[in-house]
């Protein structure tokens, strides 16, 4: 999808000079659409557009776009017929409440979206699942309140609620731990949450992951699921094919982890992020609207260049039905994708990663893909908040600052602003298989 900004002033009571609403226009099932985020004060947008080689012989098209309930004006147009290369030619008129004003005009270009085609699937079947039953022998479960550095709201339990089987899907499902009768709002203040006492084990005692107490701060007001395959696997594919879910800040991932930090603590020994997202309404802060995938590699937490192999893929809702997530590995590339369409491919220079980043080669001697090179294995889970910036302090209707002392409690106290979003079991990551292949 390409998107073009479109300087628009909205005269008299408002102005957006300062912070310009962003059109979106892109090709689906067989529409062009355009979509612009809505501004206090606009009334009404059209939008004039034609293929630039009929311009000569056809007036713009000018059409009234609608306002949604998710505060974007949207226009579909499923009667232009476009082939690959054609260039549209467009611009966009706000009305206000004392005028309008148009904006410049702009071009997009039709390039459809590449897919992977048809491919033989290779290798040996190294671990399936099918999730007919959650099987802890294939699986390890994280009893932890540790949110991976990122001071997350969530704590991670192996309650049925949270982690089980339903319907031949392994269900990830976030509660608000006062849903639990043993619990309630006093006791998130004041009481003792103890990983081992509760559960008999607790698997990451960073950050307080294992023993905290509500006097000194909020006990995790939700809990959630996570869980780690016993399986590893080093060049090869990765298939998943799941739902993603629905419900303001929580963060879903599909990623991978090396087995043995073979070269140091991370980013050293990298990361392998198939999918993430948040589930937000589209457009707020990404939302379900994106999907992304991202390699996390470098000399030190402060030398992540995980900058230079990320990218996205933006859509209605992917939060609407089942996907197939997949990742392609070996010894030259790394590609991941979405439904056969490609969202991040990574092949390193000759020189490795160190020369890709420009960094000390803490990987000389090893092979070219290195730190990706290993044994990783495959993490499913849906976190929920979190200060590290994945969600940015700018986005709307964001509850909570990142450098706020006392993040969680500022999401909870404000749950009657996102608690209505968490409907029924759209808020569970659903995983219908895994499937890991080697080369």
């Amino acid at each position: 999808m390409l998107s073009s900004v479109l300087g628009v002033l909205v005269l008299g009571t408002v102005c957006l000079s300062k912070s310009l609403p962003r059109v979106d226009v892109f090709h689906q099932d067989g529409a062009l659409h355009f979509r612009m985020q809505h501004a206090p004060g606009l009334k009404n947008v059209h939008f004039n557009y034609q293929k630039t080689h009929d311009a000569k012989h056809t007036l713009p098209i000018v059409a009234k776009a609608n306002k949604d309930a998710d505060g974007y004006w949207r226009l579909k147009d499923d009667s232009l017929s476009l082939q690959p290369g054609d260039s549209v030619q467009f611009s966009a008129t706000a009305l206000g409440r004392h005028g309008k004003v148009h904006s410049p005009v702009n071009h997009w270009v039709y390039a459809p979206t590449p897919t992977l085609g048809p491919r033989r699937t290779r290798g040996a079947v190294v671990f399936r699942d099918d999730f007919n039953s959650y099987d802890t022998s294939h699986w390890d479960t994280e009893v932890s309140m540790y949110g991976g550095m990122n001071w997350e709201f969530q704590v991670y339990s192996p309650e049925k609620y949270n982690v089980y089987s339903q319907n031949g899907n392994l269900m990830l499902k976030p509660t608000l731990t006062v849903d639990d009768p043993r619990w309630n709002e006093g006791w998130l203040h004041s009481g003792v949450m103890d990983m081992t006492s509760l559960y008999g084990v607790c698997t990451q005692s960073a950050q307080y992951g294992c023993h905290r107490e509500g006097q000194y701060g909020i006990l995790p007001p939700v809990m959630s699921g996570k869980v780690k395959s016993k399986a590893t696997i080093r060049y090869g594919s990765v298939e998943v094919r799941a739902r993603i879910p629905r419900g303001d800040w929580l963060w879903p991932a599909i990623w991978m982890l090396p087995r043995s930090s073979v070269y140091g603590g991370w980013p050293r020994s990298g990361e392998i992020d198939i999918m993430e997202s948040t589930g937000n309404a589209p457009g707020q802060c990404g939302g379900v609207g994106r999907v992304s995938s991202t390699l996390h590699w470098g000399t030190s937490a402060g030398d992540n260049h995980y900058g230079q192999t990320h990218n996205h893929k933006d859509s209605g809702d992917w939060s609407n039905d089942f996907h197939t997530w997949k990742l392609d590995w070996s010894r030259d590339h790394i590609i991941t994708s979405i439904d056969g369409q490609e969202i991040l491919r990574v092949q390193p220079p000759s020189g490795g990663f160190s020369q890709l980043g420009h960094t000390s080669n803490i990987w000389s001697g090893h092979d070219m893909m290195a730190p990706f090179d290993q044994d990783f294995y495959l993490i499913l889970n849906v976190a929920v908040g979190g200060t590290n910036g994945f969600f940015p302090d700018n986005c709307a209707g964001k509850p909570w600052k990142n450098n706020s002392p006392h993040a969680a409690q500022d999401w909870w106290q404000a749950r009657n602003s996102w608690q209505s979003s968490w409907q029924g079991d759209k808020v569970a990551m659903e995983i219908d298989y895994i499937e890991m292949r080697s080369l």
